[in-house]
């Protein structure tokens, strides 16, 4: 299979012979519609609108006693955005008197209501097929076993959909393939897409030299060299919103009536005129397209978009996830309903190992600084809907920007002030050892600790990663370069700031990074243990450092061959751990220290190590 680059996709009016062209196929899709009369698949279906289908691909594979890490359903939600709006506003309208770009949509149903909201905060049930709402169309397993597997072919016969879309990370990019083959095989003719931050680690364009830089471990590059069958039409990597709406809308250009199949090639030529519709493109990232005997990157070069111009990735969707961490609500022991929400697509820091540092994603911050009171806002609309807690995911919340976290602060309280529902509401942020002891901003630093709690922040999560200073030395965290402290007393210093704010404190410990060996585990497992004992820790979580396709360390140790396509089945110690595969864990690790990690981490931490549990009531 050969691998074509086309021009990019650059925000551009369309000409007059793209008008044309674009109007001739609109005219033509009209009257193919209006000749096969009633061809709805479904009951009270619009005709216009086909079945569509996204699922959260899961990463875990048992359901006992593991950590079960349920991908990244934010990245997915985020993702439908776009095309959910502009399905349910062409759904409420009806048929254009004219033909319209948009009389052929996905079918994703409705807004679920306000009362649909409050209630609906367990696990999805029900088939897709029957489902009204937006909420209900997405399959969400959170394990991959025999009992999902059959329930995902149960949804793909009910509903055969004409486009199937699979949100992956990397740990669950092995079943997602295996998704994509049931639903060729149960449904032929479904267009397979699979986007998700595994695409966006290891697709990529070079705008300099105008080619693809392809990881081995991409789903392209498996297919292309047969490591995978061809069961993958499409990878959408970048911006997953604005891409994803584009691909839709090529989809709906060129499908026809009914269950047929929908020819990649002509979805692919039908980009360009999509993208030109609107007079301006939107978005940036790659549209990968697999033919039989072709991989076609489309590179798109759109205008960014920021979260404030995309609807809430909350529209959709119930609020489902219970963060035990939170209790104020008291409406749960599970802990309370917790919404997830970001305020950064990367992180502005550059530790060796984070497939989330902007050197590795290289894309902007998700909210512009000056947003505040719109991210203020979203949580008032999240509270109607029935929220209890939320938790900011960013991997440091603003950016570590103390002006934007006091502005942000003071936006809340002022509509604390005047919603009494948001007196109860409760959440949490993530911040680094650094970021707390900027010296130049104590004060800042201090009057932002202040309102945060007062706003009803009662949780911060910092990634300690190890307590040994040979490992941390190595690690490229935001460490203070002019700050000769000791990494030991740095971490002390500012866990006891966060706590003489009265919010609490979490931890990740990460394991197996440049200068491990056993003492350094043994001494990281000891000193977290003393900052438990001292009260400056109410959870630590231990982790296996994972290889990710792009980080400085993958390249460092040599790991340019991930496998993250292999059908193995995981095994203890490695799913104790998220993300552990034995493929693909730190070299400076052998089997028995993992078994040693869990172990002992387990006994010294005691109940303070988060758990199966825990860690599970995270996820969405």
């Amino acid at each position: 299979m050969i691998l074509t680059v086309r021009p990019p996709l650059e925000p551009r009016c369309p000409d007059s012979a793209a008008r044309q062209e674009l109007a001739d196929r609109l005219s033509h899709r009209r009257e193919l519609f209006e000749r096969a009369g009633d061809i709805a698949p479904h009951p009270d279906q619009d005709p216009y609108l086909f079945p569509i289908m996204a699922a959260l691909v899961p990463v875990a594979t048992s359901r006992g006693g593991e950590v079960a890490y349920p991908g990244d359903p934010m990245c997915l939600y985020s993702a439908l955005s776009l095309t959910i709006e502009r399905s349910v506003a062409r759904l409420a309208r009806g048929l254009a008197v004219q033909p319209s770009l948009d009389d052929v949509a996905p079918d994703w149903g409705r807004y679920p209501d306000a009362a649909y909201r409050r209630a609906e905060g367990g696990p999805r049930s029900g088939l897709i097929a029957d489902s009204r709402t937006t909420d209900g169309h997405v399959f969400d397993p959170r394990i991959w076993d025999d009992v999902a597997c059959e329930a995902f072919i149960t949804e793909l016969r009910a509903l055969r959909p004409k486009v199937l879309l699979l949100s992956s990370v990397s740990a669950g990019h092995r079943y997602a393939l295996e998704m994509a083959e049931l639903a060729k095989e149960h449904v032929p003719g479904c267009l397979v897409v699979l986007g998700g931050r595994h695409a966006d680690e290891t697709v990529r364009y070079q705008h300099a030299t105008r080619t693809a830089d392809l990881s081995w471990s991409s789903t392209v590059e498996v297919i292309r060299d047969g490591r995978a069958r061809p069961v993958v039409d499409f990878v959408v990597a970048g911006d997953g919103s604005p891409l994803l709406d584009l691909l839709l809308r090529a989809v709906g250009l060129v499908a026809t009536p009914g269950f047929g199949p929908t020819p990649v090639e002509e979805v692919l030529d039908a980009l360009p005129l999509v993208a030109a519709h609107d007079g301006v493109t939107k978005g940036v990232g790659c549209i990968v397209g697999l033919t039989a005997d072709e991989a076609v990157l489309v590179p798109v070069l759109g205008e960014r978009t920021n979260a404030a111009q995309l609807p809430s990735p909350y529209e959709a969707f119930s609020v489902r996830a219970r963060f035990g961490i939170f209790t104020r609500a008291g409406s749960s022991p599970l802990g309370s309903r917790t919404a997830h929400m970001m305020t950064l697509d990367a992180c502005p820091f550059k530790c060796t190992f984070c497939s989330e540092s902007i050197q590795v994603s290289q894309r902007p911050t998700r909210f512009a600084l000056s947003e505040t009171e719109h991210v203020a806002q979203r949580i008032v609309q999240l509270v109607d809907w029935g929220t209890e807690a939320a938790f900011f995911d960013d991997p440091v919340f603003w950016g570590g920007n103390w002006k934007a976290i006091n502005d942000f602060c003071h936006d809340l309280a002022r509509l604390r002030a005047s919603r009494p529902g948001l007196r109860s509401f409760e959440w949490g942020a993530q911040l680094t050892v650094d970021v707390v002891l900027n010296r130049a901003k104590a004060e800042e630093v201090h009057a932002a600790l202040d309102l945060m709690s007062e706003t009803g922040c009662t949780y911060v999560y910092i990634g300690i990663e190890s307590m040994a200073q040979q490992v941390m030395r190595n690690v490229g965290k935001n460490l203070l370069r002019r700050n000769p402290e000791a990494w030991v007393s740095k971490v002390r210093e500012a866990l006891t700031t966060i706590r003489d704010h009265k919010i609490r404190v979490g931890s990740s410990v990460l394991f197996g990074l440049d200068g491990e060996n056993r003492e350094t585990i043994e001494e990281t497992i000891e000193e977290i243990g003393r900052l438990i004992d001292d009260g400056l820790l109410v959870m630590a979580s231990p982790n296996i450092l994972t290889y990710h396709p792009g980080t400085a360390i993958t390249a460092a140790h040599g790991q340019d061959r991930l496998d993250y396509h292999s059908r193995k089945k995981n095994r203890p110690p490695y799913t104790y751990f998220e993300e552990a595969y034995p493929e693909v864990v730190s070299q400076l690790l052998d089997e028995d220290d993992i078994w040693f990690i869990h172990e002992a981490s387990a006994k010294r931490w005691g109940s303070t190590r988060n758990s199966a549990e825990s860690a599970a009531s995270i996820g969405a």
